[in-house]
């Protein structure tokens, strides 16, 4: 029954929304495939520069489409049939985001509870909107950051 819910789901959703869906799903297969097969220095190359943040203004244009990617990637973290992680989730929506002109930064942290470190990426857009990773990130030690 979930399964016929899915895919009702998928048909009902709007054109534009049905691709960049789609362009969600197969970015995240594509990051997982490479994070879990593949060495970091391929991965480093999508992170960008260390230690930067984009500052500018972004256009009503652009505040849309980042709507847009955060719903899609909710989307993907739900219907994606691999797993879509904090890491995977950050990185697809950076891609996303890059694909289109949208400034990005991902960061990478850390947190220790009860003697044991967690590891946690989320990632910003130049409006200091949270589009994955939503959890309390105040808890997070920022260890490095990339735009």
């Amino acid at each position: 029954m979930k399964l016929f819910k899915k895919i009702k789901t998928a048909i009902n959703m709007p054109k534009g929304n049905k691709l960049l869906f789609a362009e969600a799903l197969v970015t995240s297969a594509c990051v997982r495939f490479t994070l879990s097969f593949l060495p970091f220095k391929i991965v480093k190359g999508w992170l960008g520069k260390t230690n930067t943040r984009p500052d500018i203004e972004l256009s009503p244009a652009q505040l849309l489409q980042i709507k847009k990617t955060y719903h899609m990637l909710k989307l993907c973290d739900k219907y994606a049939f691999w797993k879509t992680e904090c890491y995977t989730l950050a990185l697809t929506g950076k891609i996303l985001l890059r694909r289109r002109d949208i400034p990005s930064t991902l960061y990478i942290g850390w947190k220790k509870d009860n003697g044991k470190y967690e590891g946690h990426a989320w990632l910003k857009t130049a409006n200091d909107a949270v589009i994955s990773g939503n959890m309390d990130l105040t808890q997070f030690q920022v260890n490095a950051y990339f735009s």
